[in-house]
């Protein structure tokens, strides 16, 4: 054998040997694991609300005010789609009896 199937033989074994152990201390840490993620979600949670008392929620004069910018462009948007729409319906409908259709 070479030396070098020598040492991958080695770090083979080694891995080998090496994969109990972890499933050992995998089995043995399902309640600590359990544990963390409560604390985590806890965490979240506390973190969450913390988040939410340094929220500045607008006034009624500035949803209204945005609610109304939304719409116009909704608007403004939806002409433009219908303009580009009529005329894609005519340049289609114009080459379909151009070429027989």
């Amino acid at each position: 054998m070479s030396e070098n199937e020598k040492k991958e033989l080695e770090t083979t074994e080694a891995v080998s040997d090496k994969k109990p152990a972890k499933s050992d201390s995998a089995k043995k840490s399902k309640p600590v694991e359990k544990k963390k993620k409560t604390g985590r979600v806890s965490r979240y949670l506390r973190e969450m609300k913390s988040e939410l008392k340094k929220v500045v929620w607008p006034t009624k004069k500035q949803t209204i005010n945005n609610t109304g910018v939304v719409m116009l462009c909704v608007f403004i948007v939806g002409v433009f789609v219908w303009i580009f729409d009529g005329i894609a319906s005519q340049l289609i409908r114009a080459l379909l009896h151009l070429f027989g259709g």
